[in-house]
């Protein structure tokens, strides 16, 4: 699994870029044993790319390391969103036993804070069990320094009728005026499988904070 690349002037049809890999991908896999040699990844719907200034674009992406026997976070840099570097892993969750990422991440998506200027890494924690839940990190360059909060944000449902009561994931953040947040995610009636659906959670008024950035969600129902 590799990134390709295609551009639009209207969002609605598509021209698909070749790029420099033989398979017409714009960043290639690892070499064998490296962090990133099985697959590069990161399935959010609104794509792995941040422009976080001019010349300056992120690929921020996800695999599976071997050796670690862990999901990572690596990024890419870009001065013009065709050419990328890789500039390696980056984040990788908890190493604590126990912990709702102790397995490490596997999709991400990193937005700025509107008020803040932070950048907010949004990522899906994958447990011991296999397990998903939302889970969140503030850094101030959304390179490095990533402040993880030791808690999800977003957990399973504890109705065992939901839709998504065995996991949620491959979260979708919006940020909004006011410090608040909107959060698309997908969910699923077990613990591994397809997600099954699409639901949404906003920010609470009265919503605890991890470096300024709201954290407290309630559901609002599947979309």
């Amino acid at each position: 699994m590799r990134p390709g690349l295609a551009m639009s002037q209207d969002g609605l049809n598509w021209a698909r870029i070749e790029g420099e890999h033989h398979t017409g991908a714009i960043l290639d896999v690892g070499e064998a044993g490296e962090w990133d040699e099985l697959f590069i990844a990161n399935p959010q719907a609104r794509g792995p790319v941040v422009a976080a200034g001019p010349g300056d674009m992120r690929m921020y992406y996800h695999s599976f390391d071997k050796v670690q026997r862990r999901f990572v976070v690596g990024w890419a840099s870009s001065p013009d969103g065709f050419k990328w570097t890789k500039q390696g892993p980056m984040f990788s969750g908890s190493t604590e036993a126990g912990a709702f990422d102790a397995r490490g991440i596997a999709a991400c998506n990193i937005v700025r804070d509107l008020d803040t200027k932070k950048f907010v890494m949004w990522y899906e924690g994958v447990a011991e069990d296999n397990s998903r839940s939302i889970g969140m990190a503030v850094s101030n360059d959304g390179i490095s320094g990533w402040k993880r909060w030791d808690r999800p944000v977003l957990t399973c449902s504890d109705d065992p009728e939901a839709w998504d009561r065995g996991s949620v994931g491959t979260p979708c953040p919006v940020s909004m005026a006011g410090g608040s947040w909107r959060l698309y995610y997908s969910g699923r009636q077990g613990s591994s499988g397809a997600w099954t659906g699409i639901g949404m959670a906003l920010t609470s008024s009265d919503s605890e904070e991890v470096e300024g950035i709201k954290i407290s969600f309630k559901r609002r129902g599947q979309a």
